[in-house]
């Protein structure tokens, strides 16, 4: 008898920890979206009303930042909005400047080094701030993945990542093989470049913010969604439902790695692999 009274005490309880850890998925999940959602819909809508909104955004989550760590029942989520927040400056930030460097330099328009510039730009844009302001925030790398970790395991699984799809890549614009090859240069600085920025910013930046709340399978869960989502306005997708079909067990793959590694090294040439499928198609069209 005093068996059963343990159980169903038990399952009571576990029903309100369970409805809890839903409605914080569903939270953080909403907050990391509105956060993002400037970058799908900059294709749809004014780019200027758009950024003041996501101006608006930041300014709020740093204040809801700031509140939580004074309060003591809600000083437990000050590191999500804090790491909301820095991921909303970085977008914004990146939104605003990245064309300067482009400006500075006599790159024709479109063309493979323009492109590839274009990318680099962007990513430092985004990456500086994020590593200036987790700083400033008291973050240290390890808990953005940019400690050592298991660097054998992540660079083996990143680098025979980076090979079979650079090598798919390749084979599936065999046609425009010479040209793609000296233009490897700029494929390189391109999809090292997202491939870094991303897994900072979608992943390094929120899963071990996340996984007190979550756990670390949610956690992953969640910001593979985020990330998949956010790539519904692409046009370089022939078929987007396909892409996206593929897309999100690869960024369940590699946030996986990233956790199982300690280190963001290896998801980030796996990723900068697979975006070789994306540029090699692009530069084979130039």
């Amino acid at each position: 008898m005093a068996d059963h009274v343990a159980t169903v005490t038990n399952a009571r309880t576990a029903q309100p920890a369970g409805l809890r850890k839903s409605f914080i998925f569903v939270a953080f999940f909403v907050l990391e979206a509105m956060v993002f959602a400037v970058l799908p819909l900059s294709a749809r809508l004014p780019i200027g009303s758009l950024l003041r909104l996501q101006a608006g955004l930041t300014a709020i989550l740093l204040i809801a930042a700031l509140l939580s760590r004074w309060h003591e029942t809600a000083s437990e989520y000050w590191p999500v909005l804090y790491a909301l927040f820095v991921g909303a400056m970085a977008v914004l930030l990146s939104t605003l400047f990245s064309g300067r460097l482009l400006e500075l330099l006599p790159l024709t328009a479109a063309s493979p080094a323009w492109i590839a510039v274009a990318k680099l730009s962007e990513s430092l844009w985004r990456v500086i701030p994020i590593l200036l302001l987790m700083a400033i925030g008291g973050a240290d790398l390890r808990s953005m993945y940019l400690a050592k970790g298991r660097l054998g395991l992540g660079l083996g699984v990143g680098i025979a990542g980076f090979a079979g799809f650079g090598g798919l890549a390749f084979l599936a614009n065999e046609g425009g093989f010479p040209k793609l090859l000296s233009w490897s240069p700029w494929i390189l600085v391109f999809v090292l470049a997202n491939g870094f920025a991303e897994e900072l910013l979608f992943r390094g930046l929120f899963l071990k913010r996340y996984e007190p709340f979550l756990g670390k399978g949610l956690s992953n869960l969640l910001a593979a969604l985020v990330f998949t989502l956010l790539h519904v306005q692409v046009t370089y997708a022939s078929d987007l439902a396909t892409f996206l079909l593929v897309l999100f067990p690869l960024a369940l793959v590699w946030g996986y790695l990233m956790q199982r590694t300690g280190s963001l090294w290896g998801s980030a040439l796996f990723h900068a692999g697979a975006d070789c499928m994306i540029i090699c198609g692009i530069y084979a069209s130039v």
